[in-house]
Parts: C-alpha cells; sequence; structure tokens
C-alpha cells in the first residue's frame, strides 16, 4: 500500500508538467519521477511493487544488406483526469526504444507532456567512422530547443563520456541526427494512438 502511494504522489508531482513554459529543471524532475514510478512496476504485484502500465512493441525482420533486424519499443502512459469513461482515456508520457542495425546497436528516451509535445529526448549511438559512442540530451519548449547536451567517448579504452557540446543551437555535424529523433518523437505518438485505439476503443 506504502508503494502504491508513493507512485500516485509521484502521478501527483509529474501532472504540473502541462504549463505556459518548460524549464530544464522542471523537465529534469519530470524525467526522475518517470524512472522513478517505472522502477516501482513489478509483475509480482500484488505480492510486491505496483501494476506495470505500458505497451510494449517487439520488432522482428530481416532487412537487406544489414541482416536481422530487432527493436523493443515501451510506451509508458498516464491516465488523463476529468472523464467518466468506464476506462479513462490515456496519454503517451515516456517512450524507451532499443534496436540495431547489423551489430550497431542504439538506445533512446523521450519523454512527453500531457499535451503531446516533447519536452526531452535521449539518445546514444555508435559512429564506426570515428570508433566512438555518441550520446544526446535535447530539451524542449514547445518547438524551442532549450538545451542541446553532446558527449561522446572512445569504443576502447574510455569508460566515461566526456562532453563535446553544450548550447542552445544544434551545430550541423549533428543536425541530421537530432531531426532524426524529433521525427521520431512524433511517429511514436501517432503510434501510441494507433495501438491506444484498439486496445481500449472508448465510447464519448
Amino acid at each position: 500500500m506504502k508503494r502504491i502511494i508513493t507512485a500516485i504522489t509521484i502521478l501527483a508531482l509529474w501532472a504540473p508538467v502541462v504549463r505556459a513554459q518548460h524549464t530544464i529543471e522542471d523537465i529534469r524532475k519530470d524525467y526522475a519521477n518517470v524512472k522513478e514510478y517505472i522502477g516501482m512496476m513489478s509483475e509480482d504485484f500484488p505480492s510486491g511493487g505496483i501494476p506495470a502500465q505500458f505497451y510494449h512493441l517487439h520488432v522482428a525482420q530481416n532487412l537487406p544488406a544489414t541482416g536481422p533486424h530487432f527493436e523493443n519499443v515501451r510506451m509508458y502512459y498516464g491516465e488523463e483526469e476529468g472523464g467518466e469513461l468506464i476506462y479513462e482515456k490515456h496519454y503517451l508520457w515516456f517512450l524507451t526504444t532499443k534496436y540495431n542495425f547489423a551489430a550497431r546497436e542504439y538506445y533512446e528516451e523521450y519523454l512527453y507532456d500531457k499535451n503531446g509535445k516533447l519536452t526531452f529526448a535521449y539518445g546514444i549511438e555508435p559512429d564506426l567512422d570515428t570508433g566512438e559512442f555518441v550520446e544526446y540530451r535535447l530539451y524542449y519548449d514547445g518547438k524551442r530547443l532549450l538545451k542541446c547536451i553532446v558527449k561522446k567517448r572512445k569504443m576502447d579504452g574510455e569508460t566515461e563520456f566526456r562532453e563535446v557540446y553544450n548550447g542552445t543551437k544544434i551545430p550541423e555535424e549533428y543536425t541530421r541526427t537530432i531531426g532524426w529523433y524529433e521525427a521520431k518523437a512524433k511517429q511514436f505518438i501517432q503510434l501510441f494512438k494507433d495501438i491506444e485505439s484498439v486496445a481500449y476503443p472508448y465510447n464519448e
């Protein structure tokens, strides 16, 4: 019971994210709350933790030139407030995806507000040309980029990432990758809506 109350408290803390303006500090708090909430989900409920609530999409296919491709997408959602439906409508609030192309592995996270607007994107990917892993952290207030942080570490010989860029504009060398994240964030919102319409055919 204590864990469920804590989870409700976390959701209550997350609710104020719907505001006229997002700040980096607010986004980081929202991210920490989401991570804590997810960490409490357990398959052993009710003997432990809280009930798991997410959609899991697993993709397995054989792609030309790169071979077997696997992707795991997890969509964590919350309930919209104030409704009178048996099954309340949901909104996508956090999504993770892990996938590969050949031997290269990628991982991404997307954090949204209750209006479906991207507030934070995280990505880590290999750059075979330089032999480095590249990490991106992107903070948004609507369409406005608040901050872009890029870090790198060598695939061999380094265990810690070193910061190579921290600013409010996107350097040209990262434009394509970050554009990819922004486009995928929109696609995932649509994917969530499509799954939601099948899983919960709401009656108004």
